[in-house]
């Protein structure tokens, strides 16, 4: 009997401890999904365009990807993901007579990939994240703000739209290789991004999380759209080159000039430089998404079988 009496004591704190561990699970994992916009010298309203406000929302393009999620405490997380993302404009899309008179296009379909640091703004309705998810618990609210870092491999491609002698094939072209600037070396295509952003999430029953955040990217490249300087001497181009550096012509730019948009010089190159960028900014470009996740069951069979106990008591 006095065995007895020293074991149950044992035994209620091994199902207590199991009671805190199981509802610490720090692993989840999960989807994004949604849009995708950027900044940068094609299109848009402004001139420069240096504001959010300049956003083109018919450009907006497919945006998603994978994460996996740890959360040190209830107020800092840290995320590995990667992410498609899909940006694209063209100079047709501006309201700037001169812009629209360059002609020119893009796209480019990128891989991001990284680390990120979320922390709690404020949490409604939950104490421990995750909740235990194997019981069915109440929802909770959560409001966090995130930066990071992630590597992003970018390639810009785009098309010929001024070709009245059919020399070229109606196909997304890539630009890196061609140096349409006159580079003397080909920018890198692996770039960095530092992210920072908002997001909101609602946790459920059985371990389901459900969100929506916003992120800007700022990047330390000019070249997502392959745009940066000025336009190059056509004699040290190829002709794919000089044909997608240079699309205005005739007819776009009669179709500008008239009294009330003003008069749009053609956009090619001269002895004095002519610019066909702003060197002075770099590109950037943002994403809304929703994501839906999963708590990770961490518990050995141990645990859940202790906890399978503690649940019939």
């Amino acid at each position: 009997m006095q065995s007895v009496k020293k074991v149950v004591p044992f035994l209620f704190m091994i199902l207590g401890l199991n009671n805190a561990l199981a509802q610490s699970t720090p692993l989840s994992f999960g989807m994004s999904f949604g849009g995708s916009n950027y900044l940068g010298e094609i299109g848009g309203k402004l001139d420069p365009r240096a504001s959010i406000l300049d956003l083109d929302l018919i450009t907006t393009s497919p945006a998603f990807g994978a994460f996996l999620r740890y959360a040190a405490n209830d107020y800092v997380r840290v995320t590995g993901e990667i992410n498609y993302v899909h940006i694209r404009q063209a100079d047709a899309n501006a309201e700037s007579p001169a812009r629209q008179g360059r002609n020119l296009n893009f796209r480019n379909r990128m891989v991001e990939f990284g680390f990120r640091t979320d922390f709690t703004l404020f949490n409604v309705g939950q104490y421990r994240y995750p909740r235990r998810f194997n019981r069915p618990g109440k929802t909770s609210f959560r409001a966090f703000a995130f930066t990071g870092v992630y590597g992003v491999l970018h390639n810009p491609q785009a098309q010929i739209t001024d070709d009245p002698n059919n020399e070229w094939e109606d196909r997304w072209y890539d630009l890196r290789p061609l140096r349409t600037e006159g580079q003397v070396e080909e920018y890198a295509s692996l770039i960095a991004a530092i992210p920072l952003g908002f997001g909101v999430e609602f946790g459920l029953k059985q371990g389901w999380i459900i969100g929506v955040e916003s992120s800007w990217r700022s990047t330390f490249t000019d070249y997502l759209d392959d745009i940066s300087g000025m336009y190059a001497n056509p004699e040290y181009l190829s002709p794919l080159a000089e044909a997608i550096s240079s699309q205005t012509n005739p007819n776009v730019i009669a179709e500008i000039n008239d009294p009330a948009s003003g008069t749009v010089v053609d956009h090619s190159y001269s002895e004095g430089g002519t610019y066909r960028g702003n060197p002075k900014t770099k590109d950037s470009y943002g994403t809304i998404q929703f994501t839906l996740s999963r708590v990770i069951d961490t518990r050995t069979s141990f645990e859940r079988a202790l906890d399978h106990i503690s649940r019939r008591r």
